[in-house]
């Protein structure tokens, strides 16, 4: 897989050529994982990029892109908690989180204190891009509690774009994610897992994909959000 969200290569591009980003921009990728969407923003417009995350493994091919594009220092990544970076107020042009908003807290309170810190990390004017779960229903209880808490999710659509705008943030753009995005996305799990040779791994993933199948695929969605701080 490309990206750890239901996002097609296709779409990533799309959304990066929205930006509006030059080689002077300064972005930050909270979560960044193995760094494809920080990677296709450098390779867009050449600007300073900074990806943080806490998975040295992740961030080590993250890295490996970096020196094969020879990017120099324009495309950096520290292996560290957001809590803990210690980042300037006011410093970036764009701040991204994909997928990655419980790094800002535990349950119902991730999402809301992501779009409170990275409010505070972008210039006044700067632009703050989300990938957030949402509900397209009220889910089924057996689904809940397969899951179990935090499950990750807790607002609807709307509800993603609403809590945003109550924080005084402008909403620029929102997009979902497609069902071939979804099916490709839970699908290339089950199929790694079937492929490797992680036993324990391979029957949660089977039952994950289960449950995909039987509630998620109907009840799950994933929303991408770009938001303006005001001038």
């Amino acid at each position: 897989m490309l990206f750890n969200s239901p996002l097609s290569g296709e779409r990533a591009d799309r959304i990066i050529s929205m930006l509006a980003l030059d080689e002077h921009s300064k972005v930050l990728d909270i979560g960044c994982g193995e760094g494809e969407f920080l990677t296709r923003i450098y390779q867009f417009s050449h600007g300073h990029c900074f990806g943080i995350d806490i998975n040295d493994r992740s961030l080590d091919r993250a890295r490996d892109k970096a020196v094969m594009l020879k990017a120099g220092g324009k495309l950096k990544y520290t292996e560290t908690d957001i809590v803990k970076a210690g980042l300037n107020k006011n410093s970036f042009d764009l701040a991204v989180c994909i997928g990655s908003t419980h790094a800002f807290g535990m349950g119902d309170a991730a999402y809301p204190h992501a779009l409170k810190e990275m409010k505070d990390l972008v210039k006044p004017g700067g632009l703050i891009l989300i990938g957030e779960g949402f509900w397209k229903r009220e889910p089924d209880q057996e689904y809940l509690t397969f899951i179990g808490e935090p499950v990750g999710v807790y607002n609807t659509h709307e509800e993603n774009i609403s809590q945003a705008e109550s924080f005084h943030l402008i909403s620029l753009y929102a997009v979902e994610s497609n069902i071939d995005e979804w099916d490709h996305f839970e699908w290339s799990s089950r199929m790694e897992a079937e492929l490797g040779s992680n036993k324990e791994k391979l029957d949660h993933v089977r039952k994950w994909n289960l449950f995909y199948r039987q509630y998620g695929r109907t009840t799950m969605g994933f929303g991408f959000y770009l938001f303006r701080k005001e001038l």
